[in-house]
């Protein structure tokens, strides 16, 4: 994925924001963090918020911005993501509705990661200050916050735990496997580069592309026009 071009410093003028209309009543209702509110919270709760529209590839956000807003996924999906100099990635998993982002800035420090927009994306946007506002006035919406971040936390520090103790083959092998999907009878995972396992496993394209190699010779995989069939279970470590 090529991410260049990321734009102004606050990432947010690729949002297509021409309406800036608020979110409706429905939309917040159908996200967990809200289910405590009653339908009049909901439509007063709504107006606090205005939706912005991203497109596919925009630069949602970039490390090292301090953002001013807090934004929760009504449609589409995310990626967090982190690059160094060299341009390579390293991705995190993708977030879809209900989802959220800048959490990690409401204490006004930058944030950790950048974050792209894998598909088309709705989002609705509070700022900072009228978000503690509302976690004062409704604690069951800071409460369910809160265990929503540390949902991400114990999740982050897995994916972390995954990158420092596993070998790059291991963590292929669990990539693929946790990718495929059953084809005929067949395990079959698609659309997986050699650059895409790569930046998800923290890993250079030729490192993956040495694993798949040996694990095509070793008769436990088979590759062909972007499809890697599983022909059996890799072993733990090789």
């Amino acid at each position: 994925m090529t991410l260049a071009g990321a734009g102004p410093p606050m990432g947010f003028a690729r949002a297509h924001n021409a309406e800036m209309t608020s979110p409706t009543a429905a939309d917040l209702a159908a996200i967990s963090l809200f289910a405590s509110l009653s339908p009049e919270e909901l439509r007063d709760t709504a107006q606090l918020f205005r939706v912005r529209v991203y497109p596919k590839g925009a630069i949602v956000a970039t490390e090292g911005d301090r953002l001013d807003l807090f934004n929760i996924i009504l449609s589409g999906r995310i990626q967090w993501f982190w690059s160094d100099e060299a341009g390579r990635q390293l991705k995190l998993h993708p977030e879809g509705p209900g989802g959220h982002f800048a959490d990690t800035t409401l204490g006004g420090e930058p944030i950790l990661m950048s974050v792209i927009a894998l598909e088309p994306v709705r989002v609705a946007s509070i700022p900072m200050a009228e978000l503690k506002r509302l976690l004062l006035r409704h604690p069951e919406l800071a409460v369910g916050l809160l265990m929503d971040v540390v949902g991400r936390l114990r999740r982050l520090l897995q994916t972390t735990k995954t990158l420092t103790m596993e070998e790059v083959y291991g963590r292929v092998v669990k990539l693929l496997l946790a990718r495929a999907v059953d084809s005929d009878g067949k395990l079959v995972a698609e659309h997986l580069t050699h650059a895409e396992i790569g930046h998800r496993v923290g890993a250079t394209r030729e490192m993956v592309g040495r694993v798949l190699r040996d694990l095509a010779r070793g008769g436990y995989i088979e590759t062909a026009r972007g499809r890697i069939t599983i022909l059996r279970k890799p072993p733990r470590r090789w």
